[in-house]
C-alpha cells in the first residue's frame, strides 16, 4: 500500500482458520481511516482478538491480506484486553522497563511518562500495580500502550469491567488523540452503546464483517434510535439470508506457520537482538527480585537451608534404643559391673562377661529393660515395644570360657548353646537392624578383647582372621552422609534454578505478559539471556553457600581441588537452568510444570545413584541410569570431592561430558519446540 494512503489499515478477504476446521475469519474485510477512531463491535468469540493478532503480526492470516500505514513494531501501541502487566512492579518501573523495550533514553521516558501522568491522571509512580486499583491499572495499561508514542493504537476491549465514568474519561482521551494527535486508534469492545463516539463502527459476527459505516448512517439506515437494535437487526438480516440462500464455502487449508505461500505479515520483521530489549529484562528482573526480597532471600537460602538440615537431620545413627534383656545368670542387676572393676581371668571363671557386655552397651546408649521370661521378650519385640531381645543363659560365662579352653575337644553341643547370646531384633527397618546388631557385635569383641588382656593372652586370639587394613579412600568408620552429601549437592544445584527459571517465565506466560512484551518486540533470545544472567549469579552464591556449608560447617569429606567440584556444581545448575526454560516452553501453566519437575525430581533421585547406589538397581534400569542427567556428574563429584581425583580421570571427566551433553540437549530441544509449538512467542 502506498504511503501516502488515506487508510491506517486495510484488510482485504482475510481468513484465519484453526485445527481442526474452526473459520474465526471468513473473508474478512476491513478499513481504518487515518486519524480516527474505528470501533470494532461484535460479541464473544466473534474473531476480534484473532483479528487484531493478525493485526499485530502475532498471528499468520491463512489467505488474505493486511496493510499498515506503519511497518515498524514502534509505530503500533497495543493493550490487551487482561491487564498483561507486573503487578509487583510501581508506575515507574513499569515505564522504564517498556521505554527500554522500544529503546528509549531515560530522558525521554521521564518526559513522556510526566506526560502520561498528567493526562490519564495516573497515582503516584512509587505506588506497585497492587496497591492502586482496577481502574487506575486499565489507565496505567493504556498508558503503556501510549509511552512510546504510536501512531495506531489497537485496545481489545479496554472499558472492560471498568466503572461508567472511567470508561467515559477514556473515550474522551481517545477523542483528543485523534482529533489533536492524529492517532489512529481501533477498540473493540461489546458494549455497543458506547461505540457511538467511534467515527467508523464495524460489526462482526463470525468472522466477517456485517457492516462498516458511522454511527449516525447506521441507525439512520436501520432506522434504530439504538445501536444494539441496529446491530440485531443486521444479524437478523444475516441469518435470514443465509437460511434462503447458501452458498457452498470452500475453506481455507490450514498451513503451518513456515509455509512460503503464506501472505506477508503486516509489519517488517523483528530485529533478533537489540541491547535495549536485553537492558528492558535485565532490569525487569532485578526489580522483581528488589520488589520482593523475602522470595530473592529464599531463592538465595534455600539451598543453604536444605543442606543444613540434611546434615543435622540425616546419616546419624539413632540413640537411645530400648532393648529388652533376660539375665539368667547370677547377677542382681544390669550394670553393676565394669571392666575396670574386673581382675580375675574369665577363663578362670567367675567374671560375669553378661554383665560386662550389657554395661558395653549401655554406653552406646542403649535402653535396657529386663523381662521375667523369653517369652516376655520376644513379645515385647512382636508388640513394638523394644527393638530387639537379648537373653543370656543360666552359667553363660562359664559356657563361654569353656568354649575358649578347650575349643575342639567340645563334644556337648549345649556348651555351644549356652554360651551363646540369643537375640531377637526387629527386622523391619533394616538400617536399625544393621545398626543394631553391628553394635552388639561390637560390644562383645571390645567385653573379650578387654578380658583376654585381663588374662594376659594376646587379644588377637579372639579376632576374626580377616585384616581390613585402612580404607584407600574414606576412613573405617564411614556414615551414609558422607556417601549422599555429593548427591544432595548435586540434586540441590539442578533443581533450584529449573524451579526458579521455570517458574517465573510460566507465571509471565499465565500473566499474559510475555504475549504483551513479544508483541512489543521482545524476542525469547532476549528473555532467555536476562534470564541466564541473573541466574548465573544466583548460582555462583547458592554453590559457594552449600560448599561451605558441607565441606567447611559439617566437615564432610573434601580432598581434592576446590576449583573443579565448584565449576562442575555451576555446570549442574546450568544444566538445571536449561531444563528450567524446556520446562517453561512445553507447559501452559505452573501446575503443568508442578507435576512434571515433582515426577522428574523422583526419577532423578531413583535412577541417578542419589538414593541407593547404581550397582543396585535392575540391569535394564541401569543401562538407563547411566544416561540421566545426574547419575554420571554426582559421581564425578564424589570422586572429586571424597576421592581427590582430578579431571583426567574417567569417573571425572565423564561427569563433565555428561552434564554439558544434557546443557545441549535441553537448549536444542527448547529451540526447536520453540519453533514448532504454538505458544505467546510464536506466530501462527
Amino acid at each position: 500500500m502506498n504511503q501516502k494512503s488515506e487508510y491506517a489499515v486495510e484488510v482485504k478477504n482475510a481468513c484465519k482458520v484453526y485445527p481442526p476446521d474452526y473459520t474465526v475469519l471468513n473473508g474478512f474485510n476491513m478499513k481504518v481511516s487515518s486519524g480516527s477512531i474505528y470501533g470494532l463491535l461484535g460479541p464473544s468469540g466473534c474473531g476480534k482478538t484473532t483479528l487484531l493478532s493478525c493485526i499485530v503480526g502475532r498471528l499468520h492470516l491463512d489467505s488474505g491480506e493486511i496493510k499498515l500505514k506503519g511497518k515498524h513494531i514502534s509505530d503500533i501501541g497495543y493493550m490487551p484486553q487482561e491487564l498483561a502487566l507486573h503487578n509487583e512492579l510501581s508506575i515507574k518501573e513499569t515505564f522504564t522497563y517498556y521505554g527500554y523495550i522500544f529503546n528509549l533514553s531515560n530522558d525521554v521516558i521521564e518526559q513522556r511518562g510526566r506526560e502520561l501522568k498528567e493526562l490519564l491522571k495516573l497515582p503516584s509512580y512509587s505506588l506497585s500495580l497492587n496497591e492502586i486499583s482496577g481502574g487506575q491499572q486499565r489507565r496505567v495499561s493504556l498508558a503503556v500502550a501510549m509511552l512510546h508514542d504510536p501512531k495506531l493504537l489497537i485496545l481489545d476491549e479496554p472499558t472492560v469491567g471498568l466503572d461508567p465514568l472511567i470508561s467515559q474519561s477514556i473515550w474522551e482521551l481517545l477523542l483528543d488523540l485523534t482529533s489533536n494527535e492524529g492517532k489512529t486508534v481501533i477498540i473493540t469492545t461489546h458494549y455497543i452503546e458506547e461505540a457511538k463516539q467511534s467515527q467508523m463502527i464495524g460489526l462482526m459476527r463470525k468472522g466477517t464483517l456485517l457492516s462498516e459505516a458511522t454511527p449516525t448512517e447506521l441507525l439512520t439506515s436501520c432506522n434504530c434510535s439504538y445501536l444494539e437494535e441496529a446491530f440485531l437487526k443486521i444479524c437478523q438480516n444475516q441469518v435470514a439470508k443465509t437460511n434462503s440462500f447458501k452458498i457452498p464455502v470452500k475453506q481455507p487449508t490450514r498451513r503451518f506457520s513456515y509455509a512460503r505461500d503464506l501472505p506477508p505479515p503486516p509489519l517488517l520483521n523483528n530485529t533478533l537482538f537489540t541491547f535495549g530489549r536485553f537492558k528492558a529484562q535485565i532490569c525487569k528482573n532485578i526489580y522483581l527480585l528488589r520488589r520482593n526480597i523475602p522470595f530473592t532471600l529464599f531463592v538465595i537460602f534455600l539451598p543453604l537451608i536444605q543442606t543444613v538440615l540434611f546434615n543435622v537431620a540425616c546419616g546419624h545413627d539413632p540413640k537411645h534404643l530400648t532393648l529388652g534383656v533376660l539375665n539368667e545368670e547370677s547377677v542382681n542387676k544390669i550394670g553393676t559391673c565394669s571392666l575396670m572393676q574386673t581382675k580375675n581371668c574369665f577363663l578362670d571363671g567367675g567374671v560375669p562377661v553378661s554383665c560386662l557386655l550389657l554395661e558395653r552397651l549401655k554406653e552406646k546408649t542403649f535402653k535396657l529393660v529386663e523381662y521375667p521370661s523369653a517369652e516376655d521378650g520376644q513379645y515385647a519385640v512382636s508388640e513394638n515395644k523394644v527393638w530387639g531381645f537379648l537373653h543370656f543363659s543360666k552359667n553363660f560365662s562359664t559356657n563361654l570360657a569353656t568354649r575358649f579352653n578347650e575349643g575342639g575337644d567340645i563334644s556337648d553341643d549345649n556348651i555351644f548353646d549356652m554360651g551363646s547370646v540369643q537375640a531377637w531384633i526387629d527386622n523391619t527397618n533394616k538400617y536399625m537392624y544393621d545398626m543394631i546388631k553391628r553394635d552388639i557385635y561390637d560390644s562383645y569383641t571390645d567385653v573379650v578383647d578387654g578380658l583376654f588382656g585381663k588374662c594376659n593372652i594376646s587379644e588377637r586370639i579372639g579376632d576374626t582372621p580377616i585384616r581390613i587394613l585402612d580404607p584407600v579412600y574414606g576412613n573405617k568408620n564411614p556414615s551414609f552422609i558422607h556417601y549422599a552429601s555429593p548427591a544432595i549437592i548435586a540434586l540441590c544445584a539442578f533443581y533450584l534454578p529449573a524451579i526458579y527459571t521455570g517458574s517465573t517465565i510460566i507465571s509471565e506466560k499465565e500473566g499474559g505478559v510475555i504475549e504483551r512484551v513479544v508483541l512489543s518486540g521482545m524476542n525469547f533470545i532476549e528473555i532467555a539471556l536476562a534470564q541466564v544472567l541473573v541466574q548465573t549469579v544466583f548460582i555462583f552464591i547458592q554453590t559457594t553457600l552449600v560448599m561451605l556449608v558441607m565441606f567447611v560447617i559439617f566437615d564432610n569429606p573434601f580432598v581434592g581441588d576446590i576449583f573443579p567440584s565448584f565449576l562442575l556444581l555451576t555446570m549442574i545448575g546450568c544444566g538445571g537452568m536449561c531444563f528450567g526454560f524446556f520446562t517453561a516452553i512445553i507447559c501452559r501453566t505452573t501446575t503443568e510444570a508442578a507435576f512434571l519437575g515433582i515426577g522428574t525430581n523422583f526419577l532423578l533421585k531413583f535412577l541417578c545413584g542419589l538414593m541407593w547406589p547404581t550397582e543396585g538397581i535392575h540391569y535394564l534400569l541401569r543401562s538407563v541410569s547411566v544416561y540421566m542427567p545426574l547419575t554420571m556428574s554426582t559421581e564425578s563429584l564424589r570422586s572429586l570431592t571424597a576421592k581427590g581425583l582430578g579431571l583426567q580421570h574417567p569417573s571425572v571427566y565423564l561427569g563433565f561430558m555428561s552434564i554439558f551433553s544434557w546443557i545441549l540437549v535441553f537448549t536444542l530441544v527448547s529451540f526447536i519446540m520453540l519453533k514448532l509449538k504454538r505458544d505467546v512467542w510464536t506466530k501462527s
